[in-house]
């Protein structure tokens, strides 16, 4: 895969597992001598294949290359009439990173689908509850479960260092798809206000209008215990992999995604599942973190290390090349 042989990251280790793990797939699908697959590199097509040059800020669209040994579609379905599936293409795998629970309108319109990789797998009720899995009567066919990942920018190079906000959270509450975002950023302003912790604590934006800047991260890395929570009625935000490679204590709502892929959080370990119905709980788990910040701290180094063990951008390469793999054909 040649955007990965030319990666030059700290994880250059990982790299070389995925770089051996696409040259077995190369002598395992094309028959080539294993001796010989360093002279023979797996090309990958990725992209967003649309009609118009809107579909990124500047300006431009995918030219889709007839050589690909594979093609990684790219949607997030924001017009999906004006997307061009890669029809008459083999070795295609989409990756459908569109929010909520229906699937890809056009993914019968290809020819060779060796993957369907979907984020926002499940159906959440009116409390953001798990209420079934939307595609599972579609998995047969090979639709699996996808998540956001950690990405090295997120990274907080220095987790020891001491920390002065005791509770963060950054969450916006306004929109229908963040009312429950705003009833567990209600109760953590009660707890915060009734503790008479207003001075230790944040809550709201930290950066500039909707814009990422430097000072988001910082702050999440001065913040002892993270509140966070997924969208309404899906499942996936970036939030929780910013919060979790800050290093702090991460509170979120229960998921079920994370639970269906490789090596799951597991809660009080990693970090701290808590139920958007139980207020009571919440205030609970917050109190007694608060009164046990070794083990807050514990728990939150033990996800940061967890997230760049197992759920880097990498992982989720690696993810997509095991369930492929048996259905690549190469000429």
């Amino acid at each position: 895969m040649e955007i990965l042989r030319n990666e030059q990251t700290k994880f250059s280790d990982e790299m070389r597992v995925l770089e051996e793990k696409i040259d077995g797939i190369l002598a395992s699908r094309s028959g080539t001598k294993e001796q010989d697959t360093n002279n023979r590199v797996l090309k990958v097509h990725i992209g967003m294949i649309q009609r118009c040059r809107w579909v990124t800020e500047r300006k431009s669209y995918t030219v889709l290359k007839e050589d690909a040994d594979l093609i990684a579609w790219v949607s997030v379905r924001g017009n999906t009439e004006k997307e061009i599936p890669p029809t008459n293409y083999s070795n295609v795998v989409l990756l459908d990173y569109a929010d909520g629970c229906n699937v890809h309108q056009k993914r019968g319109e290809l020819k060779h689908m060796i993957g369907y990789f979907k984020r926002s797998f499940v159906l959440r009720d009116k409390d953001s509850v798990y209420v079934r899995n939307c595609t599972l009567e579609e998995v047969i066919g090979g639709i699996f479960p996808f998540s956001y990942s950690g990405l090295e920018a997120l990274v907080n190079k220095d987790i020891h260092k001491e920390r002065n906000t005791l509770i963060t959270s950054v969450l916006r509450t306004e929109g229908t798809h963040n009312k429950v975002r705003s009833r567990v950023v209600d109760w953590t302003k009660s707890f915060i206000e009734q503790h008479g912790l207003k001075n230790k604590s944040s809550l709201g934006d930290v950066s500039s209008g909707r814009r990422f800047d430097h000072t988001y991260l910082s702050h999440l890395a001065d913040s002892k215990i993270i509140v966070t929570c997924n969208p309404w009625s899906w499942e996936g935000d970036f939030r929780l992999w910013e919060a979790l490679l800050s290093g702090a204590l991460v509170m979120v709502d229960k998921m079920a995604i994370p639970h269906w892929m490789p090596h799951p959080f597991v809660h009080k370990k990693h970090l701290i599942f808590y139920d958007t119905t139980n207020q009571s709980e919440f205030n609970s788990l917050l109190e007694y973190y608060i009164e046990h910040e070794d083990e807050a701290r514990r728990i939150g180094e033990t996800g940061y290390n967890f997230v760049l063990e197992h759920h880097m951008s990498k992982d989720r390469v690696s993810y997509i090349l095991d369930n492929i793999e048996s259905r690549i054909v190469l000429d």
